[in-house]
């Protein structure tokens, strides 16, 4: 079986480092660790490697990624974080559940509204919450910050700290940012590590998020850890290990795959899959090893631009596929199967068999 590793390469340094950093924050601290690179270098996939590490810690890790169309929509990779958070209280026992709702209930007093029309599923654990007053833009904006820090202060203790991991932070919104200044300058939080991963090249001179670092460095040290692409010889030791061999042996072929990914990951293992979908490596049964035909191989024209070779990529995905994605774009970076069977007129059946080959190539993660 044509089988990639998934482990990480070349990046014991920068996992440590995020350790180190969560340990700070299991003491009682907030800190906050920005990864940076280019698109499909690996930052999503380096924070969710210490995800185990910290639920084996008793700490709690949550995620939201921030979308490129939808930037109008106030603190969405925060709301998403927590509907998953919530869900994962939900499936819990009736008397945990009954002890979340007493302390959010102790927490929000009588903003629990607030966090109801943020994140409706709260609801579910506190129940109907009486109308909040109407106040002015500023004082509902510091009336909310505050409500927000109580919210998570339930969850970031000593016992359980909690991580929040915010993706593609280069399209985060204006009132993001000002939460995470406004969380990170609070006294009487601690047990809390937030994370941003953003695209370094996306974020220039005057832009929100390059404002809102040199904002918070007024305050406080910023971590930050930048991922190169993968060195040559981590791309070879990848190559070695997906087909059983030696270093040695694969060097002719994991040179002319680092020649055309320049060691991006993301770019490597879709390059792999794709070589071996169009024929180019065979596994000898009778020698119980795999071969591959570098001339082949350089007769595909495999591309070295990642857009133009992910074009191809969904291009030879079947014509229901392709439309499912482009319905699917249209919800956003996260869609659920209800939603998008509605849309397309079909039933969750039919949907799930249409993706079912873009999942199966890791287009969509489920």
């Amino acid at each position: 079986k044509f089988q990639i590793p998934q482990r990480l390469y070349g990046r014991e340094t920068e996992v440590r480092t995020l350790l180190a950093t969560f340990d700070k924050a299991a003491k009682g601290e907030v800190e906050y660790l920005l990864v940076s690179g280019y698109s499909g270098v690996g930052k999503s996939v380096l924070v969710h490697e210490i995800h185990k590490p910290i639920v084996g810690q008793k700490g709690y890790f949550i995620d939201g990624k921030f979308d490129q169309f939808q930037r109008d929509v106030p603190y969405s990779a925060f709301v998403q974080a927590f509907e998953s958070l919530v869900r994962q209280l939900l499936s819990e026992p009736d008397e945990h559940l009954a002890a979340w709702k007493n302390r959010l209930l102790a927490a929000l007093g009588a903003n629990g509204q607030i966090i109801i029309d943020l994140i409706p599923a709260v609801e579910i654990i506190i129940g109907p919450q009486p109308p909040v007053q109407e106040l002015g833009p500023t004082e509902a904006q510091n009336r909310f910050f505050i409500t927000f820090k109580n919210f998570i202060q339930v969850f970031a203790q000593q016992e359980h700290p909690l991580v929040i991991f915010l993706d593609d932070l280069q399209w985060s919104d204006i009132p993001t940012l000002k939460l995470i200044k406004y969380l990170l300058d609070a006294s009487d939080l601690g047990y809390l590590l937030l994370i941003g991963a953003y695209r370094h090249n996306e974020v220039e001179a005057g832009h929100p998020l390059r404002s809102s670092l040199e904002e918070i460095e007024k305050n406080r040290p910023l971590h930050q850890l930048f991922l190169e692409p993968l060195a040559e010889a981590h791309v070879s030791r990848l190559v070695a290990e997906t087909v059983h061999s030696d270093v040695e042996t694969v060097a002719p072929l994991s040179a002319l795959i680092f020649a055309k990914t320049q060691g991006n990951p993301f770019f490597v293992n879709a390059l792999l899959k794709s070589l071996y979908q169009e024929g180019g490596f065979n596994f000898l049964g009778d020698e119980g090893r795999w071969v591959w035909n570098l001339e082949k191989i350089n007769l595909m024209g495999v591309t070295d631009n990642v857009v133009e070779f992910m074009i191809r990529q969904v291009r030879k995905l079947p014509p229901e596929t392709q439309r499912a994605l482009q319905l699917a774009a249209c919800i956003g970076n996260h869609f659920d199967l209800q939603t998008l069977a509605l849309i397309d007129e079909l039933t969750l059946t039919a949907t799930g068999e249409a993706l079912l080959p873009a999942i199966n190539e890791g287009i969509i993660v489920p």
